[in-house]
């Protein structure tokens, strides 16, 4: 089965977690293929996944010239895995904060009309590491996507998914108008008005050891207004 399956892993500046989580992928699913979208990470991330792909088959990589954004790096990815024709298509952080046992999972309930979320916020799921006011704003801010595109997801904003081949055969990538932290609330809003069935999974999400977290107050603001926008387009055709 994992021979079918690519794992999309975008990064800018990992070069203290990519080497580690490639091995662990590469162990605990045999046969599966793994692809980099580094955003020309100055820190030498990309020369480590180079190493790698010398002595590991099914490792790829794509340098990009500069840092487009998370967005960006996973619709390339994504348009990359359908032109070689993988049947599901993993997204995944490089910094541990999505276990490799919650993949596991996760395959396991994946079919082919089926978007899997790894969710933070259904019964079983956790998240370690943040801050008390961290969690609470990130659960006000999934219930308030929720209030906003009625689609029934409690963990609208997470990145850890399984997407079948079918549902990103769905969607038009030069169509996505974000690039940030709300990406992931735009796909599931396409993903949802195409009619697909989305599955939530319980995953133990933990906050990054090495490296920066990406996060930002700009891209929390895109998120905003992003769902504000599609608010007052509602309001508007009442």
């Amino acid at each position: 089965m994992y021979q079918s399956c690519l794992v999309v892993i975008p990064t800018y500046n990992e070069k203290l977690n990519v080497s580690k989580l490639i091995l662990n992928l590469k162990k605990n699913f045999e046969g599966i293929h793994i692809i980099i979208i580094d955003d020309n990470s100055p820190d030498g991330t990309s020369l480590v996944v180079k190493e790698l792909a010398k002595k590991n088959e099914n490792i790829y990589l794509i340098i990009r010239k500069s840092k487009l954004g998370l967005g960006t790096a996973y619709i390339e990815g994504f348009n990359w895995a359908i032109e070689k024709g993988y049947d599901y298509i993993i997204q995944m952080d490089a910094d541990f904060s999505h276990q490799i046992s919650d993949l596991i999972k996760m395959l396991n309930f994946s079919e082919n009309s089926t978007l899997v979320i790894g969710s933070r916020y259904v019964e079983g799921g956790s998240t370690i590491g943040w801050t008390r006011s961290r969690v609470i704003l990130s659960k006000i801010a999934n219930l308030f996507a929720n209030y906003v595109l009625k689609i029934n997801v409690k963990d609208l904003t997470g990145g850890f998914k399984v997407w079948p081949k079918k549902i990103l055969e769905s969607i038009s990538f030069d169509k996505i108008e974000l690039n940030g932290y709300a990406f992931q609330i735009e796909m599931n809003f396409l993903t949802s008005k195409a009619g697909f069935k989305i599955l939530e999974v319980p995953i133990n999400f933990i906050e990054r050891v090495n490296g920066k977290s990406k996060l930002s107050n700009s891209v929390v603001l895109e998120a905003i207004f992003y769902l504000i926008k599609n608010l007052n387009s509602k309001n508007e055709t009442k």
